[in-house]
């Protein structure tokens, strides 16, 4: 897999970056491992932005059996401002 499909390199040039989790990577090389750009991005990485194809590839949606019962929700009071006497 080819991580250009699933990520764009924002705010730089490809290119040799060190990054905090993996060291020196160069990004102008196509073959970087998904897994190593991903495991970028959830960290927090800066330089990284998530494609169309990278989010319905990589972070599906969750199906409609797992999401919560309506029951389930906490439904909060309102919230009260106090208001400014002159």
């Amino acid at each position: 897999m080819i991580w250009t499909e699933y990520f764009n390199l924002i705010k730089v040039l490809p290119g040799r970056i060190v990054t905090p989790r993996f060291g020196t990577l160069d990004f102008a090389n196509s073959n970087l491992p998904v897994e190593k750009v991903r495991a970028l991005y959830e960290d927090g990485f800066p330089y990284l932005q998530l494609t169309p194809l990278g989010m319905r590839e990589l972070y599906p949606p969750p199906p409609l059996s797992a999401l919560p019962e309506k029951s389930d929700f906490v439904i909060l009071p309102e919230k009260r401002t106090r208001k400014n006497k002159i």
